[in-house]
This record gives structure tokens, sequence and C-alpha cells, in this order.
């Protein structure tokens, strides 16, 4: 099941698409939208650009591997992608069905 479309705001944890520079290409990281560019706050189209604090995986997703690794990282003007899940997009997170997992994964 795909993701659906969502209208962005300010405070939802969203899924961003590492961009090819990093590590981990293409892996899925959670991020908070921190700004939507629309006026007054709250988008009115779901194709609205937003600025994105992504907690990232500390040296796991550093292209150096430092030990000093920053745990977030600043995205800005990222736009949604639902379909294809591009690289430097973002996308509401996955469904997981429960149900699919068995008894002792609950």
């Amino acid at each position: 099941m795909k993701p659906q479309l969502i209208i962005p705001s300010v405070g939802r944890i969203v899924h961003f698409v590492l961009p090819e520079h990093h590590r981990n290409a293409g892996e899925h990281r959670p991020a908070m939208i921190v700004r939507v560019w629309t006026q007054p706050g709250v988008a009115t189209k779901p194709t609205e650009a937003v600025q994105l604090c992504v907690f990232l995986d500390g040296p796991n997703d550093d292209v150096n591997q430092s030990s000093e690794a920053s745990l977030m990282m600043w995205q800005s003007s990222v736009l949604q992608d639902n379909e294809t899940m591009a690289p430097r997009t973002w996308h509401a997170p996955e469904f997981v069905d429960q149900s699919a997992l068995g008894e002792k994964h609950l």
C-alpha cells in the first residue's frame, strides 16, 4: 500500500529519502516539518515545499564515518513524492500491517 498524499503542517513527522551523496542513499529517515512554504504556515495543497529537520542514524549515515557525526540534518525546500520516493523528497510514513507480524511481535 502506497502512503497517501498529505497536506504538510508544522510538527508533522514524515519520512525523508536520503540523497545520493549520503552513505545510505535512498534509505528513509524520520524527519519533522519545521516550516511550510505558504501563508500563514499551513499548506493548502500537498505540493508545497517544506523545511525539514531530518533525524540521522549517527555515524552510520555519515559519509566520512566520523565518530562525531551529526544526529540531525537540515533540508530546505523539500517536495513530497509518494509515487517514486525519489532521493531528497519526503512522504508519509509507510503503513505497517500489524496483523502480518504475528503475535510474537506485538
